[in-house]
């Protein structure tokens, strides 16, 4: 017969196993649908819960596991005047950023720079790939300025950058 779209997926196809359901809709099975965790894959299978229109009304996933990358990294990056030159800088944190899992159920990343003044470059999770944030750390500007204020830079980024109206999550 012919797949119904939405029970494709990225990683195979539910259906598999399909058995009716209490309420008179059905539950398609994929015992063979992949969780990826960075380089890793995770065949843990997952199943749809369908209506009688055979719409689906919920997901079930009952050996998903949370990721080993799942957590959540503040840089706090010096840009004062006495780091130079900034080009090395930039080319440092884009070679870190790079070794990193980046993505939703991963490793979200936020900067915090400081001189005189602290900034918060973007929060975690505000670049959500790997893409988007090695963009963001090529296009870091240096704060500058004549002070370096290391020891509140440091205050703020465990008092403040973690908190989840900066995109911390509970757990991470």
């Amino acid at each position: 017969g012919a797949a119904v779209p939405w029970l494709r997926s990225s990683a195979g196809r539910l259906g598999m196993t399909l058995v009716d359901s209490k309420d008179g809709g059905f539950v398609a099975c994929a015992p063979l649908w992949s969780q990826e965790c960075g380089t890793s894959a995770f065949s843990s299978g997952r199943c749809v819960q369908l209506d009688q229109e055979l719409q689906p009304v919920g997901t079930m996933a009952p050996t998903a596991q949370r990721c080993p990358t799942y957590m959540d990294i503040v840089l706090v990056l010096d840009g004062s005047n006495s780091i130079y030159p900034w080009e090395e800088v930039q080319a440092f944190l884009g070679n870190i950023l790079a070794r990193f899992f980046i993505g939703p159920g991963q490793t979200q990343v936020g900067v915090l720079q400081y001189g005189e003044h602290l900034v918060q470059e973007w929060a975690l999770g505000q670049h959500p790939t790997a893409q988007s944030l090695l963009e963001a750390a090529r296009n870091l500007t240096r704060q500058e300025g004549r002070e370096t204020r290391t020891a509140m830079a440091i205050r703020e980024a465990c008092t403040e950058s973690f908190s989840p109206a900066r995109g911390g999550r509970p757990g991470a």
